[in-house]
């Protein structure tokens, strides 16, 4: 039975991560909704994929995770994942065997998960692949035989052949070409929402997210620092950091052997002050001093001591 607007689905809350002390997700809190697609995105280290793994369960060995993940208002927990949570890897292709066809694959993630008997559980495997277009001879193929493109397809099936109330995906088509990532997105936001279930997509592919997602979570060492709807954090973002991810991205004026933008220096993870005073070009004393909690301004929230809308 959905949920009403007001109450999510998933929530986030204080979610914290460290190796030996240190910490690399720094007290995130969000939440996703029924049939909502939302992106976490940032640079490379931000701790995006390990807030994904670690809300799942799936931290390294070694980290000490904290906080609170609640599943339509209850503790997440180990029964949960391949059922009412799902989730597609960052190497999604090798997710699947070698060594076994793709239906039996997903007919046994049906029947371990769900108690289905051997032929029902290969019937809803089957039927999950034709709905991402994995039909005939091509369901019953040996991953190798299969293109890039098709054995996505076959782990997005395998994600939903459950029903999942969640899908976490970890940079889902990492692997392929513009055109048929932007396929796979379109199909992985298509059956999500046709099977009533949320996705929560981690990317650093921000021409992709901007066209598939509904609200975007920014992240910068290991925090959120802006969160709101896609189209306003894209076309008025308020965070110093975002704004200069954004521009960082090449456009078709752009002239020929142009610098594109960039940030000098590297995150600050000290416990004072903001993280990223030190690349911040509006950096003041009471950013490198105190540490920015989020915030409402306006239409989203914003960890930010100065925020300021601009148009992308």
């Amino acid at each position: 039975m959905p949920l009403p607007p007001s109450e999510p689905l998933l929530a986030v809350e204080g979610l914290r991560v460290s190796f030996a002390g240190a910490e690399a997700v720094r007290g995130v809190s969000f939440d996703v909704h029924p049939g909502e697609v939302l992106a976490l995105v940032g640079e490379s280290g931000a701790g995006k994929s390990l807030t994904g793994r670690a809300l799942l369960g799936l931290a390294p060995r070694g980290a000490a995770v904290s906080g609170r993940v609640l599943l339509r208002g209850a503790p997440v927990t180990s029964a949960d994942l391949g059922r009412r949570l799902a989730w597609i890897p960052q190497d999604a292709t090798a997710s699947l065997s070698p060594v076994h066809r793709v239906d039996a694959q997903l007919a046994f993630a049906a029947r371990t998960s769900t108690g289905r008997r051997r032929g029902a559980a290969l019937a809803v495997a089957r039927r999950a692949l034709a709905e991402v277009g994995l039909a005939g001879a091509v369901a019953s193929a040996y991953p190798h035989a299969l293109s890039g493109g098709m054995r996505q397809r076959a782990v997005i099936a395998m994600a939903l052949v459950n029903g999942p109330d969640l899908v976490v995906a970890d940079e889902p088509t990492t692997a392929l070409d513009a055109e048929r990532r932007d396929q796979v997105l379109a199909l992985l936001r298509e059956r999500c929402a046709a099977a009533g279930a949320a996705l929560l997509l981690v990317s650093h592919d921000l021409e992709s997210v901007r066209r598939h997602a509904d609200r975007v979570a920014v992240m910068y060492a290991g925090r959120i620092v802006e969160l709101g709807a896609a189209e306003v954090v894209w076309g008025r973002p308020a965070a110093p950091y975002t704004r200069g991810l954004l521009a960082s991205l090449p456009t078709a004026g752009l002239p020929h052997r142009s610098r594109l933008p960039s940030f000098e220096g590297v995150p600050r993870l000290s416990a004072v002050g903001c993280a990223f005073a030190p690349r911040c070009p509006r950096a003041d004393a009471l950013c490198r001093g105190e540490d920015p909690e989020p915030r409402a301004y306006g239409d989203r929230l914003v960890a930010c001591h100065h925020p300021r809308e601009a148009a992308a």
